[in-house]
Parts: C-alpha cells; structure tokens; sequence
C-alpha cells in the first residue's frame, strides 16, 4: 500500500505563516488601541476647554458695603484685539436692601481700558442689569494657534452718588462663564499707582490680568488639520514619481484625482478653527508649500503619462 502525502509549497511552512498572521493580529489591536487613546485623548481635552479662571476667591459674593462686578466673557476678537464681556452687578445689603430690587442711590462703575465710555451708570431707582463692555487686549493673530491676547492693567472702581457727592465703594472682580475654544483666566497685581481717597483716606486699587489663550483642544484639532495638508503632497508625489520611474501603470483618472487634492487645500484652509487671518505663519510655511507640492507631483505626473502613455493608434 503506497501512502501519499501533500507536499509543502516551497518556501512556505506553517511557522512563519502562523507567525505572520500572529503579528499582523498584534498590529491591529495596537493600531484599534491607538486610534481608542487618540478619540479618549480628543474628547478629554474637548470637556477641559473654555474653562475661565477667576480672579482671587471663587466666591461672587459682594463684599460689606460694596459691590461684586461680574464680568462674563461673549466672544474674543483675535484681528479686533479684544474681548466683548457681559457686566453685571452684584450688591451688598448695604448697598442695595435686601427687600427691594431698586438702587436707591446711583452706582457707577468705572473699567478702564475698553473701547468707548469707560463709566457706566446704574441710575437711582432702577434694576440693576447688564451691559456691554469689549476689553482691548492687544495680542498677535499672526501666531495662530498659539496667539494670546492679555491686557495687564484692567481697574474697575465702584462708587455711589449721593446729593452730587461720589463715594468709592469696596469693589470686587469676579470672571464666570464658559468660553468654547478659549482660556480665560484672571489675576490680580496690588499696585500703589492706581488708589482712591475714601474718607480721607488713600487707598491702593488692585490691577488685574485677564488672558485669553486657545484652548488644548483648538490646537490639536488645528494641528490634527494642518498635518492632513501635508500629507495631501507626499502622497501625490509619491504616487507621481512611482509611476514616472515605470514602477506602476499610467491611469489619466489620477490626474483628476490630483486637481481634487489641490482644489481640497483652500477648503481645509478656511476650516482652521479661529478661522486665521491671510498672511499667518501657516501660509508661508505650510500651505504655500502644499500647494507648491500638489502642483509638482501633477506636473511629474503628466510627464510620466507622456514618457508612459500609449500612443493614439495612427489611421491607415
């Protein structure tokens, strides 16, 4: 009885392959946990943003005798250089009883610097309510997204009036709110070159230093955006050149494939979250040189469908 036995493909044994399959297995579960720590990493820095830090306590309360002014930022104007806040007033029972809902003297308050009047009043029997303030906070949007914007000498100074006589008032800053896409924080500096006279007396007015800075989630998802441009180029080129060098076949449909990935560069360029002016460090260093790179790989490319492309068939 003759016994057969199935030979074993040359260069082939069950070792190898079974390893192969085992490290191909390894690869996949490295690169689903990878992606898995890259979205967790996402949505991490998404909840820590717009966060706004506040000045000295967390606490709004307004002091004995004075106010608490609540600043709440509305929008940060990178190419304006400033920051629109809502301010609103928060008094004390000495200032306002807690039985009724009117002022029953005048309050103002003085913020310096913002853009316009620099007093607002809250005029004798009325509500208190909010007003519009915008902070000048000179910054530079050219560094986009690591553009910040700070103005380190904010005062705000409180006082009532009464029969025609101002009174200063102890005053207290409060930033609240949620800025998406943005940091803010304050802080506050005593100084001895801002004070007012109460009762005769002099007294030193706190400075403080509000910031605003792009939050870790912007940046990524600017950087995640900015490293998709690049690829765009290293792979038309790599395309272009494989196929110019005869390693691949000439397909005229890559060309359109081409002209999609240049005209797709202006689009992902206007979808730079904070939207960066024309004329940023990007546009030098990384989008002209896309677009630099995409049309090289398509001119490379049409000379590899001239060097390679088959030729029309003459008419006899």
């Amino acid at each position: 009885m003759t016994t057969h036995e199935t030979p074993t493909p040359t260069g082939v044994t069950p070792a190898p392959r079974a390893r192969r399959a085992s490290r191909r297995r390894w690869i996949l579960v490295g690169a689903v946990a990878l992606a898995a720590l890259v979205y967790v990493g996402v949505v991490l820095l998404y909840a820590s943003s717009g966060r706004v830090v506040s000045v000295g306590e967390k606490d709004s309360t307004a002091p004995v005798g004075g106010v608490t002014v609540l600043l709440t930022p509305q929008a940060v104007n990178p190419v304006g250089e400033s920051i629109t806040m809502q301010l609103k007033l928060v008094t004390s029972d000495q200032i306002q009883p807690v039985d009724s809902a009117f002022l029953p003297e005048q309050v103002s308050v003085i913020i310096s610097p913002v853009e316009g009047n620099q007093s607002i009043d809250f005029a004798k029997d009325s509500i208190p309510g909010t007003k519009t303030v915008t902070l000048l906070t000179p910054g530079e949007v050219e560094k986009w997204p690591f553009d910040s914007y700070r103005q380190q000498n904010l005062v705000v100074i409180a006082y009532t009036t009464v029969d025609g006589v101002a009174t200063p008032v102890p005053t207290k800053v409060y930033l609240t709110g949620d800025m998406p896409g943005w940091s803010l924080a304050g802080r506050e500096t005593p100084t001895d070159t801002v004070n007012v006279t109460v009762a005769g007396e002099t007294e030193d007015l706190p400075v403080i230093s509000v910031s605003a800075t792009r939050s870790a989630s912007t940046v990524a998802f600017g950087i995640v955006l900015l490293g998709l441009m690049v690829a765009m180029p290293v792979l038309v080129l790599f395309v272009a050149i494989t196929v110019y060098r005869g390693r691949r076949k000439v397909e005229a449909s890559f060309m359109s494939w081409m002209g999609a990935m240049l005209f797709a560069t202006i689009p992902l360029r206007t979808f730079l979250p904070g939207s960066p002016p024309i004329g940023s460090w990007i546009d030098f260093l990384i989008v002209l040189w896309v677009i630099v790179g995409l049309i090289a790989g398509l001119a490379i490319y049409v000379a590899a469908w001239v060097k390679w492309g088959s030729p029309t068939t003459s008419r006899a």
